[in-house]
């Protein structure tokens, strides 16, 4: 995983996403918590929520399924 920047306005990285989800985010809210990202500029927002699905797929856990539906629903 390369390290890119996914909120300038923050300095959060793709790394710093993956280990929020690590850690138990499974929201772009828990995210926003965790990270700051999201709260300047927002323009983030869609490359993180981008981030945080495909991580949450990767790990296929029971949350990655609720959020991904919540989304698409």
């Amino acid at each position: 995983m390369t390290a890119m920047y996914v909120c300038i306005c923050r300095a959060v990285s793709e790394r710093r996403v993956v280990q929020a989800v690590a850690e138990g985010a499974t929201t772009l809210q828990e995210l926003r918590a965790r990270t700051g990202l999201g709260t300047g500029c927002g323009k983030c927002v869609p490359q993180a929520y981008q981030v945080l699905r495909e991580e949450l797929e990767r790990r296929q856990s029971p949350a990655a399924h609720h959020e991904i539906a919540a989304r698409a629903g």
